[in-house]
């Protein structure tokens, strides 16, 4: 009976290591692209996420700033949605990406009550159900203005990754100068 022998490749192939460097690249170029692109698309949508609360923040100080005897009118929102857009730069806002609802709350009967809303490109209103308890302090002096943005969020390599985010984001700020912000959307343009 014969002894089995592995078969021998024919003279020193087996010590050769031309190929070795373009074997490994191939072998990790999947990895190294999933993580610089998860990394592009991570650092993107947080920069997005932190536009967004700036952008609602500045929105909801430039309705705080008020002054008194003046009536907020329609203009006077498409004003601060520029605003709001202006910080989301350079993030696109074409559209219905960028949503706005804005709304002024009092507390004068002893519990919220929405004086007026407004909304920017098909948001959502505003409702009591939103709106954190104890925001207020319960006393007839008390009003808060309410600002909540919603950003429909895509990603700048879309060709490789096709999710979208809505991200939003809700400001709070009390009015400056007048006890309540009043505006076209309210019973005489007054406040309670």
């Amino acid at each position: 009976m014969r002894a089995l022998r592995s078969p021998t490749l024919p003279g020193g192939v087996c010590r050769d290591a031309t190929g070795t460097v373009s074997v490994e690249f191939a072998l990790l170029l999947p990895i190294l692209l999933t993580l610089f692109f998860g990394c592009f698309e991570a650092s993107n949508l947080l920069l997005a996420d932190l536009k967004v609360d700036d952008a609602t923040e500045t929105a909801a100080d430039l309705l705080g700033q008020t002054e008194i005897g003046y009536v907020l009118q329609t203009a006077d929102f498409n004003n601060f949605t520029s605003a709001a857009t202006e910080v989301l730069t350079p993030l696109p806002t074409a559209g219905t990406q960028l949503q706005l609802a804005f709304a002024s709350v009092t507390y004068s009967t002893g519990s919220p009550v929405i004086d007026w809303h407004y909304e920017v490109n098909g948001a959502s209103p505003i409702t009591l159900a939103s709106i954190p308890a104890g925001l207020g302090t319960n006393s007839t002096q008390d009003s808060v203005v309410v600002v909540h943005a919603q950003y429909a969020y895509s990603s700048p390599v879309s060709y490789v990754l096709k999710w979208s985010y809505t991200l939003s984001s809700t400001s709070y700020n009390r009015p400056r100068y007048v006890a309540c912000v009043p505006s076209f959307e309210n019973k005489n343009s007054v406040c309670p």
